[in-house]
């Protein structure tokens, strides 16, 4: 009751739901860069783990609360008046922080992106906003045989979970399938853990040479008695999921993290090419369009020339909530449906069941 007396009043005051919000152009005008609920860091320095993968050695505000290894944080960035945010797992040992106040994180750099280019241009010194690290995939029950598996940037928070043990209990297989050795990233760290390490082993899987079907023949055969923590790109993931389920592991042994939405459940084939009227209201009017069934109303707004607020289009940052005024919308990731009536809604992972009035 408190919150929402005084969100109303905000908005009574400066037609902005918190007065932090009312106050951010004095406030970026003290601090530049303040973002609310972000944490300032300063870039330490970058290099190539590969020749798409750019680590970013970064010093965090003492106010930062720290991380456990395994977990991610979001990133933001201004860029052309904006706020662009993206998710990446920290990928350094947790002594590191606790040492220096200083994290590690690995970004597979998209040269077409928004994003990720925008990253090849910090230079030491350069200022950015993080968020509190998030996320529940670390390492759970170090006293029992464990067999991790990781592709692409998949391998970032495994490494931070596997750099950071300091009291080894029980043998741990790291299997590390890339595309030849010059694209895998955190390679070195992971082979000198390797070499002093008796309980760790690590093995690469190339790809180029190793066909899918051996590969998945060797998870089988390795996972046998273990937790088993995933992460990498969605398609390795479902696949190395449903082999090794298919094989008797049991659900509950398994432990994943995965990069990109995973879009589980699709619309009924004769929705896909259906139209639902959208009423979109914001600061600078109302517009009105069509959208299918089949795209995120964010990528429906944006091909009509609406600009709304996003982030990292993957569901997790949370940048492009809007209010629902009406209307049903599917949840890209569950299938899950929402009400009909008032309520949030995260534009980049929703889809149009039904027209919709839709405020930002």
């Amino acid at each position: 009751m408190l919150n929402r007396l005084w969100r109303n009043f905000c908005l009574m005051l400066g037609n902005q739901p918190s007065l932090t919000l009312y106050l951010m152009p004095l406030l970026q005008a003290i601090r530049p860069g303040f973002v609310p609920g972000l944490y300032r860091a300063r870039i330490i320095r970058k290099d190539w783990q590969t020749p798409d993968m750019l680590k970013l050695r970064i010093k965090v505000s003492g106010r930062w609360p720290g991380f456990v290894p395994g977990q991610h944080l979001l990133l933001s960035l201004q860029h052309n008046g904006k706020n662009l945010t993206r998710p990446f797992s920290i990928c350094s040992p947790f002594g590191l922080w606790q040492a220096k106040r200083q994290i590690e994180l690995c970004c597979k750099v998209n040269r077409q992106g928004d994003f990720t280019p925008l990253l090849t241009e910090l230079v030491q010194g350069s200022m950015i906003n993080i968020s509190a690290a998030q996320g529940d995939f670390y390492w759970q029950q170090p006293s029992q045989a464990t067999l991790f598996i990781a592709a692409g940037s998949g391998i970032t928070p495994i490494a931070s979970m596997l750099l950071s043990q300091r009291h080894w209990l029980a043998p741990a297989t790291l299997l590390y399938r890339v595309r030849g050795s010059e694209n895998a990233a955190l390679l070195q760290q992971l082979q000198q853990l390797a070499a002093c390490q008796p309980l760790f082993k690590l093995q690469l899987s190339d790809s180029r040479y190793e066909h899918s079907e051996h590969f998945n023949q060797t998870v089988i055969e390795t996972a046998a008695g273990k937790k088993l923590y995933l992460c990498g790109p969605a398609a390795f993931m479902q696949q190395v999921k449903h082999t090794v389920l298919q094989a008797g592991v049991a659900e509950n042994n398994l432990y994943q993290e995965q990069f990109g939405p995973q879009v589980l459940v699709k619309p009924a084939a004769g929705d896909n090419n259906q139209l639902h009227q959208i009423s979109f209201q914001s600061a600078t009017g109302t517009a009105r369009f069509n959208a299918p069934a089949s795209s995120s109303l964010l990528q429906s707004a944006e091909k009509q020339g609406l600009t709304p607020q996003f982030g990292c289009r993957i569901g997790v940052c949370f940048q492009c909530v809007c209010d629902k005024l009406s209307g049903q919308v599917r949840d890209i990731r569950s299938g899950a449906l929402s009400g009909h009536g008032n309520e949030q809604i995260q534009l980049c992972i929703s889809q149009p069941v039904t027209d919709l009035v839709l405020k930002q």
